[in-house]
């Protein structure tokens, strides 16, 4: 059985992994390495924690805890036993598993099932203790103080090769505390974040207009990168307020509770975040024209303006109600963004309107937005064609299970 010490993964939505891998050597991380999905890398434990805490793009951060191979899911159990659970977790606190398969073979007898692989490691848990304390910690499918990620591939040395981790996180990291109010179908944050990065957007050189900005995210998401306001700068606030509250599951773990050296570095990322907090919110605040955000339906501004509120930039993020081809540019040079409307299953009527819409962006861009940028996300990859314009990049997103294109025009 092999244990880890500094190894960690951080996952992402497909298409991210380069600009999260940009990230996570950013941070300090010394050995990378791009996986579908996410980045392997090897790090002192602090710069994970720092990962957990600024980085924009993540999903997950995962520590490496143990590997093994196995024959069959009588043997997982056994080797699973012989982990030294109690160093990993108390009997009295509640735990949370998750088992993904990897690369294994399709015509398989054993590990068809993930339910049934997870009753195995939780039977294999459940018996440590009862032999070593006489007594056992709980399942809880949600809020876990402890949560476990197996993941099980082809073996080596057997026929599989099973993967324990530590999740360090809990809920998910583009979970950022802002979005109150929710509309249909929105992208989640760390999606707009790697969106903004794959532009190459640059707050010292180009305005950012999301001219059909819906909820808001996207504004937001720009608006914390341009003032180097840290992604987790609401959830560390509130741990500021209320200390006792678990936002990260990390918080539960010996990983931070008993490494005085990890502990201190905790402490410090939460003064540094509230201070760069601080700092970027005065540096908006003289930038008034730097973020815009322009939504023509009455309810989702509304949505927007109190999800602005929540993350404290409603006074420093400009908020426009009106149709998207009526969006002017600013003086400075500007990215002009959208999110428009996928129209999945569509009738011919709506279809037309959609066209139409598509077709105006193209035409608004070539007359009012020359010399500036543009950017366009969006599931209806047909309606791409519509737009007009040789778009200078493209990228294959997914926002959830819907593939995507994210187009980048040079508008000359």
């Amino acid at each position: 059985m092999k244990k880890f010490r500094f190894e960690y993964f951080a996952s992402c939505p497909v298409g991210f992994e380069e600009v999260l891998c940009e990230e996570i050597q950013s941070f300090g991380a010394k050995s990378t390495k791009i996986m579908r999905g996410g980045v392997f890398f090897e790090a002192f434990h602090e710069i994970a924690l720092k990962a957990i805490l600024y980085s924009r793009v993540a999903s997950r951060i995962f520590k490496y805890l143990y590997q093994f191979d196995v024959l069959n899911e009588k043997d997982y159990y056994l080797e699973a036993t012989d982990i030294k659970w109690k160093s990993l977790m108390t009997k009295d606190q509640t735990f949370r598993l998750t088992t993904i398969f990897g690369d294994l073979p399709r015509e398989r007898e054993e590990f068809r099932n993930s339910q049934f692989a997870n009753l195995k490691l939780k039977d294999a848990i459940v018996d440590y203790f009862r032999h070593h304390d006489g007594d056992r910690p709980s399942v809880a499918k949600d809020f876990p103080d402890v949560s476990i990620l197996a993941k099980i591939d082809r073996g080596e040395e057997k026929p599989y090769s099973v993967t324990i981790m530590y999740d360090l996180c809990g809920d998910s990291l583009h979970e950022r505390g802002y979005r109150f109010s929710k509309t249909e179908a929105p992208v989640k944050e760390n999606v707009a974040a790697g969106i903004l990065k794959l532009l190459k957007w640059n707050p010292k050189e180009e305005n950012f207009i999301d001219a059909m900005c819906g909820s808001g995210t996207f504004v937001i998401e720009a608006a914390m990168m341009a003032a180097d306001i840290p992604p987790t700068f609401i959830k560390i606030a509130q741990h500021v307020k209320h200390p006792d509250y678990i936002h990260w599951t990390f918080q539960n773990y010996p990983w931070l509770t008993k490494d005085e050296h990890l502990l201190q570095n905790f402490k410090n990322y939460v003064q540094d975040i509230l201070d760069q907090t601080e700092k970027g919110l005065a540096f908006l605040k003289n930038h008034p024209h730097l973020i815009r955000g322009n939504e023509i339906s009455g309810v989702v501004f509304e949505s927007a303006k109190e999800n602005l509120r929540k993350a404290k930039l409603d006074e420093v993020v400009k908020l426009t109600k009106g149709d998207a081809l009526e969006v002017k540019p600013t003086d400075k040079k500007t990215l002009f963004f959208v999110n428009p409307p996928y129209g999945e299953r569509l009738e011919f009527a709506q279809e037309e309107r959609l066209k139409t819409l598509y077709k105006g962006l193209g035409d608004h861009w070539k007359h009012e937005f020359k010399t500036h940028r543009a950017g366009l996300f969006t599931g209806n990859l047909e309606m791409l064609k519509v737009v007009g314009l040789k778009s200078a990049k493209r990228h294959v997103l997914f926002n959830g299970d819907i593939e995507c294109r994210l187009a980048e025009y040079h508008l000359y």
